[in-house]
């Protein structure tokens, strides 16, 4: 068995660590809504997923172009189907101009993500 959460999410060194309490919330609440949809019931066969908070992709691009990723406004991704395993950066920048809504935004893109990633192995969508 995996040790800790499948899904993890961090934000990169630009955020202050106060914003720690809230990326463990969200880590909890993803990998909640994941185990309700019983995306954990075969053991050999659990996607992971690695999500990074960043202020814009576009200090990102370098990355983004090198590799095989797939760019969305707001996200973007990179799944390793070998290892099961996903990177993922969330941007933030667009949602902190607006100001409303933060959290409930970060979680539509991080299931956004997961949903895409979940229906190549046909899971249920998490929303």
């Amino acid at each position: 068995m995996q040790q800790g959460f499948p899904i993890t999410i961090t934000a990169d060194d630009r955020f202050s660590s106060s914003l720690k309490p809230l990326l463990a919330k969200l880590e909890m609440w993803i990998n909640f809504q994941a185990l309700k949809a019983d995306w954990y019931g075969k053991e050999d066969h659990i996607l992971s997923f690695d999500f990074t908070l960043v202020r814009t992709l576009d200090e990102k691009a370098e990355q983004l172009i090198s590799e095989s990723w797939i760019v969305e406004p707001g996200y973007a991704y990179h799944y390793e189907s070998s290892r099961l395993m996903t990177i993922a950066f969330i941007a933030v920048d667009d949602l902190l101009q607006r100001g409303t809504a933060i959290e409930q935004e970060i979680k539509s893109r991080l299931v956004a993500v997961a949903n895409a990633v979940g229906q190549q192995h046909g899971l249920i969508t998490i929303s």
